[in-house]
């Protein structure tokens, strides 16, 4: 079998002096290497959005967007952040060396430069984008795979119930039993408020990935008083309570205490917390729902005493269509109910943490930022 050929990779370089975007276009030209030139951060930005590159070679001193500007906005778009990035400059103090270092950047390098040197940095940097490239398509190619088997099982499922439920009614109508008829019914439905619940978490991720959340916190946020909130939420659920016969218990250690948050937001996180610990709880029927200072945030504790999780697999759980030991439980839900929870928590500058409780069960927790100048003082 013949290796594949590949190319030596694309480059792109960006500085104002057009005698150094010349030299760097003709070394690296030599060696077959696809250079493309700007001469700031804007230009690159918009050269990076026609076509992507596998190596960053960056000035530091520009006009409109300097090098720095041009690394902290491509770090911050999840679709360039891989693409290492070379400072070449002719600022060479130590000081500025460590600045462009703590940036993140790859590496610094500083004008006259070896051009031996820098040919064997680039082959390095370039070989190593595209090794996360190719591991960033692995990744993409299981979620993919993922999502195809969550969605596949997740919608066959209670369709089936719908359908095969309706056929029998339509084929036996008046000859079937009154509870045979009412057991179908049932099963209509509950297959019908599965597949609603599914399509509701899908509709509220495309929400979260299309930035209407973020807006919404934005323009919506306010003050909210942490232990109001909570009582709210729990309220809701009393008659969920009540019918699965749990027992709750509410303590408020931080009696007073203000986030600045979107209440639907956070009453959303706390629904899924709430409903997790009802629905990996079998024989121990009892949630407590604590609010307690955490280093200089606050947090809420949802605490069951349900079969725990395995800790080392949490962040799987916290991935879109995943949940832990899914293999192994029959979970119903398209595993979305972690996902949105620690997106909604991050817009509104929050995170969640999961932990299993000493004596079984599982603490899942809601951190937030005190709202400003509203730190209370601990009960």
């Amino acid at each position: 079998m013949e290796k594949e050929v590949r190319e030596p990779g694309s480059v792109l370089v960006v500085d104002d002096n057009p005698l150094i975007t010349n030299v760097l276009e003709s070394l690296l030209s030599s060696q077959s290497y696809d250079v493309q030139c700007c001469s700031n951060g804007q230009e690159a930005l918009d050269a990076l959005e026609r076509k992507p590159v596998d190596l960053i070679i960056c000035d530091v001193m520009m006009p409109k967007l300097d090098g720095y500007g041009l690394h902290e906005s491509l770090r911050a778009k999840a679709e360039f952040s891989h693409i290492p990035f070379i400072f070449l400059t002719a600022l060479s103090e130590e000081s500025e060396k460590r600045k462009g270092l703590e940036t993140g950047a790859d590496d610094y390098v500083v004008k006259p430069f070896d051009p031996g040197k820098l040919l064997s940095m680039v082959k390095g940097k370039v070989l190593r984008s595209r090794s996360l490239k190719t591991a960033s398509a692995e990744k993409y190619d299981q979620f993919r795979k993922k999502i195809i088997h969550t969605l596949s099982h997740e919608f066959r499922t209670p369709l089936v119930a719908i359908n095969t439920g309706t056929e029998l009614l339509l084929e036996q109508q008046g000859a079937l039993a009154k509870e045979k008829a009412e057991n179908l019914l049932q099963a209509i439905q509950r297959g019908g408020h599965r597949l609603e619940k599914l399509v509701n978490d899908f509709m509220l991720m495309q929400q979260i990935e299309a930035g209407i959340a973020q807006r919404l916190f934005e323009t919506r946020a306010s003050k909210q008083v942490l232990g109001e909130l909570v009582r709210v939420v729990l309220e809701a659920r009393k008659d969920v309570f009540a019918q699965e016969e749990f027992d709750v218990e509410f303590v408020d250690y931080c009696r007073g205490a203000e986030v600045y948050a979107y209440l639907p937001h956070i009453q959303e996180i706390l629904f899924r917390f709430i409903d997790n610990a009802i629905k990996f709880s079998n024989t121990h029927k009892s949630i407590e729902v604590v609010i307690t200072p955490h280093d200089r945030e606050v947090a809420i504790e949802v605490r069951d005493r349900g079969m725990g999780m395995n800790v080392v697999r949490v962040q799987d759980a916290i991935d879109a269509f995943g949940q832990v030991d899914r293999d192994k439980l029959e979970q119903q839900g398209g595993g979305l109910g972690l996902a949105l929870a620690s997106r909604y928590a991050k817009i509104n500058g929050g995170s969640i943490e999961l932990h299993n409780r000493k004596n079984g069960g599982a603490v899942v927790t809601l951190v937030l930022p005190y709202a400003s100048d509203s730190e209370p003082e601990p009960h």
